[in-house]
């Protein structure tokens, strides 16, 4: 998941330097998608990673489940909101950036169904 947000997170800043080099059109594009692009969700989406590493390597103990879970309920409702925007942004019928949206697109729902899957575990609920 962490090397899916960075393949994400490059592409998307090498997406940008090129549509800023490449004209106006594209350069709203960027801006727009920058903005759809909430760097809390992301943030959130780290802290997240780095605590399903610490459960993989430490285990399960109560207070890593407790944070997983609260973070995936946190979490679960931001992805569906910037899925959505992405989704219904004018630049996603741009020839030029719809592959890069559908990857980012397509990366989020990944994370989304884990997110589902998490809080839908018994100790989360």
């Amino acid at each position: 998941m962490l090397v899916r947000l960075a393949c994400c997170l490059a592409g998307f800043l090498a997406f940008a330097a090129a549509a800023l080099a490449s004209g106006s059109a594209r350069a709203d594009c960027a801006q727009e998608i920058s903005r759809l692009m909430s760097k809390d969700t992301e943030k959130l989406n780290s802290r997240y990673n780095r605590i399903s590493r610490r459960i993989e390597q430490q285990g399960r103990s109560p207070s890593l489940v407790a944070e997983e879970c609260r973070i995936a309920r946190q979490l679960r409702p931001r992805l569906e909101d910037q899925i959505a925007a992405l989704k219904h942004s004018g630049c996603s019928k741009d020839p030029n950036v719809r592959s890069m949206i559908a990857d980012i697109v397509r990366g989020h729902e990944d994370d989304l169904a884990v997110m589902r899957q998490t809080t839908a575990r018994p100790e989360c609920r």
